[in-house]
This record gives C-alpha cells, sequence and structure tokens, in this order.
C-alpha cells in the first residue's frame, strides 16, 4: 500500500492510493474460505462447494468490500500519522481515470480529494473588550411578569360578548366565489386568540361578537403565516396554497381568562405558604427571580459575543469549492447546486464558530474528561432519581446506573457538550474580566437575535 499526497490548493490536497495484490489477497481469501465453510449452494453438500466456484460467484464482490475496508483503513490511518486536520471526510475524485479492472485485478489506483482546517490561532485576553451584557430589571418588566403570573394562576371562563384579549373557539369554513360554504372544502375546529393577533384590522372585527355568530374573514390575517393557517385547517402546507378569498369563522364558544388578584394567595401560589407577606416583597422576589433567569441568558449571548470577536480577529480562510462539493455528495437528501449555494453562507458562519470553539477548546485544555463525564452521570441519575422521591443508590450499582448512560452516544455528546459548555463561561469570565454592559430588555431581545 502506497499513499501520495499533492497539495492543490491552499486548504486543499489529493491523496493517490496505490493497492497491490499483496495487500488485498490475503483478506480475499480468508473471505473466501469463510464463504466456503458456510456455503450451501444445490448440488454441493454444505462446506463442499469447490473454491474456483465460490471464487467465481462472489469473488469479485469479496475482492471489491475488502478494497473499499484497506482504503478506509489506510485513509484514517495516513491522516492521523501525519497529524492533518481534514474538514470533513475524503471524497473520491472519480474524474481521474486509472484503468481499474475488478475482472482482472492487478494494481489498483485511486484518488481521494481532501479538504483541510485552516491554522489561526486564538487569544483570550481584556484586549477582546466584550462586554457582558445585563438586562436592566426595570419596574415595568417586574410588572409585566406579575400580570404574566396572575394570569397563568387564573381561570378561564365563558362569556357572552368577546373583547381583546379573548380567546374564540368555532369552525373555520372555506367558501366558494359566490360566498356560500363549499362542498367538500375546508372545515375544521379551530382557536384564535385575539390577544395575539397581529392584524389589528382582524382583532377588530373579532371584538363585540357573541357565540353563534358568522363572520367573513380573510384566513391569512388571523393566522402567522402558511404553517400556521394549516394547522388551523389540520391541513399541510401545499393545501393553504388552494384557498382563494374569505373563509367563514362560525363562533362556538368565547372564553376568557380571569386573572387573580395581587394577594396573599398569589404570593404563596407563587414562592410558598408565608415565604412573600407584602407585596413590596414580592416584587422584590419576582425581579430577583427574573434577574437570576436572564443571567442564564446572558451568560449564553456573552458566549456567542466572544465566539463572534474571536472568529472576526482569526479571518478563517475556507475552501469553498471543496466544501460545496462535500455539502452535495454527503447529504442525506439529494441536493441541487442552486440549494447548496443559497445555504452556502449559513454553512459557512456555522462551521467557522465550530472551528474557532473547537480552537480555545484546544489551546486552553477545556475538552471533558473521562472522571467529569463518569462524575456528571452520577449526578444527572441521582436528580433524576430525586425527581421521583427515590433514594440514589451508592458504591457499585450507582456506577453501575452511571455507566448505562454513558454507554448512549446520544447521551455523551450531551454531557461532554454542556461540560465544555460550562468550562467555556468560566473561563471566559476569568480571561476577559468583562465589564458589564447594562440594555433594556427589548435591547438584550434585539442583540441576542442579531449576534
Amino acid at each position: 500500500m502506497n499513499i501520495e499526497r499533492e497539495d492543490t490548493g491552499l486548504l486543499t490536497a489529493t491523496l493517490k492510493l496505490k493497492i497491490e495484490p499483496a495487500d488485498y489477497d490475503p483478506g480475499v481469501e480468508h473471505a473466501l474460505k469463510a464463504q466456503r465453510k458456510s456455503a450451501s449452494w444445490p448440488g454441493f453438500r454444505p462446506g463442499q462447494v469447490p473454491m474456483s466456484i465460490v471464487r467465481k460467484r462472489i469473488g469479485k464482490n469479496v475482492l471489491m468490500k475488502e478494497v473499499e475496508r484497506l482504503i478506509g483503513e489506510s485513509l484514517n490511518g495516513y491522516i492521523q500519522q501525519n497529524g492533518l486536520r481534514p474538514l470533513g471526510q475524503p471524497l473520491a475524485n472519480h474524474d481521474v481515470v486509472d484503468g481499474n479492472n475488478w475482472d482482472e485485478p492487478g494494481e489498483f489506483t485511486f484518488h481521494y480529494d481532501l479538504g483541510l482546517q485552516p491554522q489561526f490561532d486564538v487569544e483570550l485576553n481584556e484586549k477582546l473588550g466584550v462586554d457582558y451584557p445585563v438586562v436592566d430589571i426595570s419596574e415595568e418588566l417586574v410588572t409585566k411578569e406579575i400580570t404574566d403570573m396572575q394570569r397563568r394562576f387564573g381561570k378561564v371562563e365563558d362569556v357572552t360578548v368577546s373583547e381583546e384579549n379573548d380567546m374564540l373557539l368555532g369552525d373555520l369554513i372555506e367558501l366558494d366565489e359566490t360566498g356560500a360554504i363549499k362542498p367538500g372544502g375546508f372545515m375544521n375546529r379551530t382557536t384564535i386568540s385575539l390577544e395575539y393577533l397581529k392584524n389589528e384590522v382582524a382583532r377588530k372585527l373579532l371584538v363585540g361578537r357573541t357565540p353563534s355568530e358568522e363572520i367573513s374573514v380573510d384566513p391569512h390575517t388571523i393566522s402567522d403565516g402558511h404553517d400556521d393557517l394549516a394547522r388551523m385547517l389540520n391541513t399541510d402546507h401545499e393545501g393553504v396554497h388552494q384557498i382563494q378569498g374569505n373563509m367563514l369563522f362560525r363562533i362556538a364558544e368565547i372564553k376568557r381568562m380571569i386573572a387573580v388578584p395581587v394577594d396573599q394567595v398569589l404570593f404563596d401560589r407563587v414562592f410558598g405558604q408565608g415565604a412573600v407577606a407584602d407585596e413590596a416583597a414580592f416584587r422584590e422576589k419576582v425581579k430577583n427571580g427574573l434577574d437570576s433567569s436572564l443571567r442564564r441568558d446572558s451568560d449564553r449571548v456573552f458566549k456567542r459575543l466572544v465566539m463572534k470577536t474571536l472568529q472576526e480577529k482569526a479571518n478563517i480562510e475556507l475552501p469553498h469549492t471543496f466544501l460545496k462539493r462535500w455539502i452535495q455528495a454527503t447529504s442525506q437528501k439529494p441536493v441541487t447546486t442552486e440549494e447548496v449555494e443559497a445555504g452556502f453562507d449559513g454553512y459557512v458562519a456555522g462551521l467557522k464558530r465550530e472551528l474557532v470553539e473547537q480552537r480555545v477548546i484546544e489551546k486552553y485544555g477545556l475538552e471533558a474528561k473521562g472522571e467529569e463525564m463518569d462524575a456528571f452521570a452520577k449526578r444527572y441519575v441521582t436528580d433524576q432519581l430525586g425527581q421521583y422521591g427515590m433514594p440514589a443508590p451508592e458504591g457499585a450499582e450507582l456506577q453501575q446506573m452511571a455507566g448505562r448512560l454513558l454507554g448512549d452516544r446520544e447521551q455523551i455528546k450531551r454531557i461532554r457538550d454542556t461540560i465544555v459548555e460550562q468550562k467555556l463561561m468560566v473561563h471566559f469570565k476569568n480571561m476577559l474580566s468583562p465589564k458589564e454592559g447594562r440594555l433594556s430588555f427589548d435591547e438584550f431581545v434585539n442583540l441576542a437575535r442579531t449576534v
């Protein structure tokens, strides 16, 4: 087996593999003998089929599988031994014809194209200049949270006349060109929450209505896009495109959320019996709760800000042509060149973020260690059992349960990602010593959406 490397660009290379009969013959012979032992073909006793017949019938397939195995093993070995950092996996280059003949096997030659990760460095220090975004918890925000609590612990009542925040249950019915109910058309029981209607005209149209009333409405004004309308009609996205003109909404029921008052009953339901004695203390605890909750969001936004800044400073270059080909070749569903182009900028941005995070983890030693994952799994098992009021096992039994959790590939990834995320956040705060940047809630939401 011989592998030659030819650099074809700044971050691309081609690996030329030459496979001799001496490489594949032992594996092929071993596989054929194993097949002969178990072969049960008409006219021959089990295990007595002549090797010449076995070779004639399945020799070519066995050869192709063995060569495929050798290629994968050799490529992985070459990449590891030479310290290469590929982007994705090597792609077979079928444009180069080397005269490989599977019917008369001899020396085989294969070409594989390789995309390589760019070389860049990251530096974490205070000069990075990234602030830690913090929401300024205003009294208005506290009041809004309390209003939501009042509704959350409130009750729903039937009413006879609709108001701006009510919920209407009824039948949405398709009409024909004349405005009559369309035979065989859409008809589905659905809900319209006036509080969340974005179209003011539609909201005003549905306020002041009573059960049994029928209103002609533009279905696109009472839904939030085609997917939402499809759900309201119990159909798919394509079905929505068939709808023309207005539809009939026949009101069946009107529901109203009756909020509970801000009093001791609400205090106890939110924070527990006797934990809060008056409204001032209640507002303070709500404010502290909001601050604690939003700090977790601040951590996530801060991390993205740091990664974005590191990415901009690194000025990472990527082999675009190779990546586009790689996306098309490895996609689970067939994708066109146009589809690849349409989503390529987003793919590149995500890949750069991944490379930067990977470099930070490597440089500062933040990868999750085996003992950390084991300890995490044990805590997770203990917490899960605790939620059901069950005592956590100890010693070998706890280790066995944690081992089963770590035997699941998806769980391993989740545990690893959680540990690394925590390490990154602690490291960023320690290395960057960020200043707090106070923002209004709306400013923070806008920042979270754009970073």
